[in-house]
């Protein structure tokens, strides 16, 4: 070990005394004094100055009175290390006592930091910072004893934001900004995450007053924001509970007052209550039975079957597609066996009885009727969204995919005119077009259950198809037919015999009638030109399906049910039997949109 000079005496007590603030001033004096001294006595030539104390003076005691540790232990040992430092500045075991006392201070400032006591915290850090700046961890504890006192100012920011109903809003001047952020600064904070609870308590709070003002819409809206504010859902489960108990209270109440209008004829009042409850959601355990009740009130709603009627649209001006009221009555679904063409899923052939009357739609929704939901809803198609859609590539003789085409284009992607039958639409783009019917004209609009397109199909009838047997003896419909080429000379590979309609591709709706072999139920290409969508789930078979001629729909399903033949079906693709599945998400040229109405 090196001896230190007279000098690096100096110097090392010189820095001691910064680091205890002066304390031990009038040590480094005496030090320092003998030092200069010694040079005087060295160097009699130079300049002196009679810096020597009175012989009978004492040395001064550090004033250490400031530095007081709150522990009486600790404070004790301090002063000590103290006094011995007065004695000797240099000692290096009493150097290191010194900085363990401090490391261990250290420690209790951070446990009094986890306990919350912040300001006795506080007291520690200054008297660590004067006696040992450059402790290790020192710099650590104390910006964390500064993020948790801003945590604590964010916490009163969310305090006066909850207070002000600030909740979610302004984004960055709201209860819930400011509770996060706090534990942002402290994680595991409590009062933020007390002031967290008490922000999803709140919007729990607007979602209930919602459901008691009917906005079940909004309750669901203030409960999704509600579960984002924590891990803790059993509030936000609380309260789903509640509200669904609400919804239930009020369906009730629809449900009797729908019956009771039915009861009174006003079946016009009964229809908004029943349009309710579907507002509501899963009710359609009422609604079927309620929809029932209210064809058996009206039975054909003052009309005939066979009447076409045309409903105005309200709120958009102009008509509904035309509908045709079909009759109630009872029909064998599905093919018996060793039937021509029959399949698996069209069995077991069954009765159907449809106990009441329903309209349906004439003909496909043409190209000019969808146009008119386009432009007064704004609404856009699954074609539109994916920016392309599947076309007939005659040259290749089968479907390709071709950007820019939606529902404004033909089955080989021209631009199609507006008498065509709307293509390129999907499943949930029909229902949206047929809600769109109800919300315009009041009425309750739809697609065709299955068992009502083969009823129609049927013709009510036994036959094959809704004109008998074979081949039609007349042009009655677009099928593909033996006589049928397309624009450069391609024929169909199977065919109607001895039949054509000079028509390959979608048709223009009802172009194709005879005046002699017509439909007896007042319907347009009921198993041709283009196939359509219905309201079904798709099932593999008919084993316990409805017999009332209502849809099949189990919720969630992703396959649906598509009828009737298309432009290049094959003849045992246009029976009035057969069905095929589909997702509900496709969509291309071979598959459009026939209505039907509940009376």
């Amino acid at each position: 070990m090196t001896v230190a000079s007279g000098k690096g005496k100096c110097m090392f007590v010189s820095k001691i005394s910064l680091r205890y603030l002066n304390l031990l001033i009038p040590l480094s004096l005496l030090v320092c004094v003998t030092h200069l001294s010694a040079q005087q006595a060295d160097k009699p030539d130079e300049w002196e100055m009679d810096l020597s104390l009175p012989s009978a003076a004492r040395v001064a005691e550090p004033d250490n009175s400031g530095l007081v540790l709150p522990d009486e232990d600790q404070n004790q040992s301090l002063q000590q290390l103290f006094s011995s430092l007065a004695v000797d500045p240099g000692d290096t075991a009493v150097l290191e006592q010194l900085s363990a006392l401090m490391t261990d201070v250290l420690l209790q400032a951070n446990n009094m930091m986890d306990r919350g006591s912040l300001e006795e915290a506080a007291q520690l850090l200054p008297i660590i910072q004067s006696i040992d700046p450059g402790l290790s961890g020192l710099s650590v504890t104390s910006k964390r004893l500064q993020s948790l006192n801003e945590a604590i100012e964010l916490v009163n920011e969310g305090n006066a934001a909850l207070e002000s109903h600030q909740i979610l809003e302004p984004e960055n001047d709201s209860a819930f900004y400011y509770f996060k952020q706090a534990l942002r600064k402290a994680p595991g904070n409590v009062p933020a995450q007390v002031g967290l609870a008490e922000v999803q308590d709140a919007l729990v709070e607007r979602a209930l007053h919602s459901a008691h003002d009917l906005d079940y819409e909004m309750a669901d809206a203030w409960l999704l924001d509600a579960a984002t504010i924590r891990q803790d859902q059993r509030p936000v489960e609380n309260a789903y509970f509640e509200v669904a108990k609400l919804k239930q209270e009020h369906a009730n109440e629809l449900e009797r007052k729908a019956i009771a209008a039915m009861e009174s004829g006003e079946f016009t009042l009964a229809d908004f209550y029943i349009i309710d409850l579907i507002a509501l959601g899963e009710q359609e355990f009422r609604i079927e039975p309620l929809r029932v009740k209210l064809t058996e009130a009206r039975f054909y709603g003052g009309f005939e079957p066979g009447e076409i009627i045309t409903d105005e649209l309200l709120k958009t001006g102009g008509h509904a597609p035309e509908l045709v009221i079909v009759s109630a009555g009872s029909f064998l679904m599905g093919s018996k066996e060793g039937s021509d063409g029959v399949l698996a899923n069209e069995k077991p052939r069954h009765r159907v009885t449809i106990e009441h009357g329903f309209a349906l739609g004439t003909r496909e929704v043409s190209v000019a009727e969808f146009r008119l939901f386009i432009n007064s809803s704004g609404y856009r198609t699954a074609a539109e969204r994916a920016g392309s859609s599947s076309v007939y590539d005659e040259a290749a003789g089968r479907l390709t995919n071709r950007k820019g085409v939606d529902w404004q284009y033909d089955y080989v992607g021209r631009k199609a005119e507006p008498d065509l039958p709307v293509l390129h639409v999907n499943l949930h783009d029909a229902q949206a077009y047929a809600q769109w019917l109800s919300d315009e004209t009041g009425k309750a609009y739809r697609l065709p259950s299955e068992a009502e397109y083969e009823y129609v199909a049927r013709a009510g009838g036994k036959g094959t198809y809704w004109w008998g047997e074979g081949s039609p003896a007349e042009a009655v419909e677009n099928l593909t037919g033996v006589h049928d080429k397309s624009p450069s000379n391609r024929r169909w590979t199977t065919y109607f015999k001895k039949y054509g309609d000079g028509h390959w591709g979608a048709a223009p709706t009802a172009s194709i009638a005879s005046g002699k072999l017509t439909h007896p139920m007042g319907v347009y290409d009921i198993t041709g030109n283009v196939s359509e969508w219905t309201q079904d789930c798709w099932h593999q078979n008919y084993m316990k399906a409805p017999v009332d001629g209502s849809a099949w729909i189990n919720p969630g399903c992703d396959r649906c049910v598509v009828r009737g033949g298309y432009w290049a079906s094959s003849p045992a693709q246009a029976r009035a039997a057969f069905r095929i599945s589909a997702k509900a998400e496709t969509y291309g040229p071979v598959v459009g949109i026939r209505i039907a109405r509940d009376l």
